[in-house]
């Protein structure tokens, strides 16, 4: 059974693949506008990161032919400071308000997890929403020009990745480091072990858990 990542993130498709061989894994992205689902929101951050994983997913399973029996995982992270959501910046302008925002400051990263798993005579989903806080060092305006420059912040969430250039400003973080990553590893694991305990065939569980 493949396990189908609804993601064009590839931070995460390299997390992916620590865990299961390219023979069991795909990537399919799927169309999907996150930011005109997102617009008018009115609920609560994780509520969000959950409606845009089910998004993501919904789109998947519209758009594409997939096999009889499949697992797919979508995941979409969000940078929180203030109540404001800062979202991947449009230019190198809003990744330095961004920046400021967050200089000197603690944030939280939030990442939504939805998971289908389908057979011929099951439907398995769970969801998941993993928070992790994140410490900034004071950053002045120096630092900021050269970060930007680096072109690191331009595609992420936040306008940094901890994975790259962007640790040297974090002082700390209290949670899952994979997670501001984009991808809690520990969380996904844990729903994809309850998945494969209620799935009636033992041979489809066992092809969702790495250490099978």
């Amino acid at each position: 059974m493949p396990l189908i990542l609804a993601s064009a993130s590839p931070r995460r498709r390299e997390l992916m693949a620590r865990f299961w061989p390219q023979t069991r894994l795909q990537v399919i992205v799927p169309a999907f506008d996150e930011q005109a689902a997102a617009a008018g929101w009115t609920g609560s951050v994780p509520d969000l990161a959950l409606h845009l994983t089910a998004g993501k997913l919904a789109a998947l399973t519209g758009q594409n032919r997939l096999p009889a029996r499949y697992c797919a995982l979508a995941a979409d992270t969000v940078v929180v400071i203030d109540e404001h959501i800062l979202g991947k910046p449009a230019d190198a302008d809003e990744a330095a308000r961004h920046l400021r925002l967050l200089s000197g400051r603690t944030h939280q990263v939030l990442t939504g997890l939805s998971l289908v798993c389908r057979t011929p005579d099951q439907i398995i989903r769970r969801q998941a929403v993993e928070t992790t806080e994140v410490r900034f060092a004071p950053l002045d305006e120096e630092r900021i020009r050269w970060y930007i420059r680096t072109g690191e912040p331009l595609d992420k969430a936040g306008s940094y990745g901890i994975q790259g250039t962007g640790a040297a400003w974090v002082e700390r973080i209290d949670g899952c480091y994979y997670n501001v990553m984009g991808l809690p590893v520990f969380r996904l694991l844990a729903l994809l072990e309850s998945i494969a305990a209620d799935l009636n065939s033992p041979e489809l569980s066992s092809q969702l858990l790495p250490w099978k």
